[in-house]
């Protein structure tokens, strides 16, 4: 199964990255839990379901202009796992200061669907949250 669920991550930030947000729906559970990094200000450390999902995606491109997410990284973990390693990059709406910034994930894949998404500003904690040693 590790790499069906590499896959079902990767087609995930495909299709978050063309901006077809429906697609990344039907990739996730319906129970789906989303942990943000508790460093960041403003933002929700938990939401859930497809309803959080909305809400999650939304804070990033809503700060940014020109907001793009590249994947660096992406590794099959123990226990139906995967952790993604990204580079965010964009220009504060606001601030027009340019922002490159790296975020790990760690997700959960249940029944072909993504159950857990927690996000990490350093890989070596996501590597851990997934059970991979660093």
């Amino acid at each position: 199964m590790s790499e069906e669920n590499v896959e079902i991550v990767r087609t995930a930030f495909a299709a978050f990255d063309r901006g077809d947000i429906e697609a990344v729906l039907r990739l996730c559970d319906e129970d789906i839990v989303i942990t943000q990094p508790a460093e960041l200000p403003g933002v929700s450390a938990e939401q859930r379901g497809h309803p959080g999902v909305l809400e999650a995606f939304a804070i990033w491109p809503e700060q940014w202009e020109d907001y793009r997410m590249e994947i660096l990284r992406i590794a099959a973990a123990p226990d139906d796992r995967v952790v993604v390693t990204t580079r965010a990059r964009g220009r504060g709406r606001q601030s027009g200061v340019e922002v490159d910034m790296g975020f790990s994930f760690a997700f959960a894949i249940r029944g072909a669907r993504i159950s857990e998404m927690r996000i990490f500003a350093r890989e070596d904690e996501a590597r851990a949250a997934a059970g991979l040693s660093n």
